[in-house]
């Protein structure tokens, strides 16, 4: 069978709007994603048990079951309680929540790796918390926690395709609903997987360069933290 790519010059435009509401989607579910994921890494390093039993309970909930069943649990159990939405705002809660609990082990595991003791090194030469963190804790943790949270934002756009069983018109569907008229999978199939590997090969470069900036900013915490023990140990003398 011939292949016939001059489909996409009809058919193309739909697939950009089903590839355009994807990128709308993965944004807002990082943006409702991120912060939600901080607060359970909060959560689950708090004293006080109930917060931790909490955070952690969610946390784990959404890790060990599949996006497609938690996605379902969404869309079809909310409107029994009178919550309705559109699919589409649907699907990105349900993104975010995903998002949010693997965000939040990053981000804990980040905090965790950056040590105690650069913390009251800073302090020792007359640091405020703030210019500590900031100058110090911050830019470690950041260059630690970019290349798992590059790849679970690769991650979400993945699985963004998934959110084509409720009928959201993404990507996938568009895909999914040109094919169903035209007969023609493999030239869909392949365009809709070009612009996926487009997508994320445009976060991965621009998660690279921020990578690169984070890293000299770790260097230059960790060179005060040295020249900070430096002189603790030889006032201490």
């Amino acid at each position: 069978m011939a292949l016939d790519f001059s489909i996409f010059v009809e058919y193309g435009p739909r697939l950009l709007m089903g590839f355009f509401l994807t990128i709308k989607i993965v944004i807002a579910a990082i943006i409702l994603g991120m912060p939600w994921g901080l607060v359970l890494a909060l959560g689950r390093r708090s004293r006080f048990l109930i917060p931790r039993l909490a955070a952690t309970s969610f946390v784990e909930i959404f890790r060990n079951t599949p996006f497609i069943i938690q996605v379902f649990l969404f869309f079809y159990v909310l409107p029994f309680y009178g919550i309705r939405f559109p699919a589409e705002y649907v699907g990105t809660l349900a993104l975010a929540a995903f998002g949010s609990a693997y965000f939040a082990e990053i981000i804990r595991g980040g905090i965790d790796a950056v040590s105690k003791g650069q913390l009251e090194s800073a302090r020792a030469i007359g640091m405020s918390d703030w210019q500590a963190m900031k100058n110090i804790v911050l830019p470690q943790t950041l260059s630690i926690i970019l290349p798992p949270l590059t790849n679970q934002t690769l991650s979400l756009i993945k699985e963004s395709a998934i959110l084509s069983t409720i009928t959201v018109n993404e990507l996938t569907m568009s895909g999914i609903r040109v094919q169903g008229e035209i007969f023609r999978p493999f030239e869909v199939f392949i365009m809709v997987a070009l612009l996926y590997w487009g997508f994320n090969e445009s976060i991965a470069f621009l998660m690279r360069k921020i990578e690169k900036k984070a890293n000299k900013g770790r260097t230059s915490g960790q060179n005060i933290v040295g020249k900070t023990t430096f002189i603790s140990r030889g006032a201490s003398r």
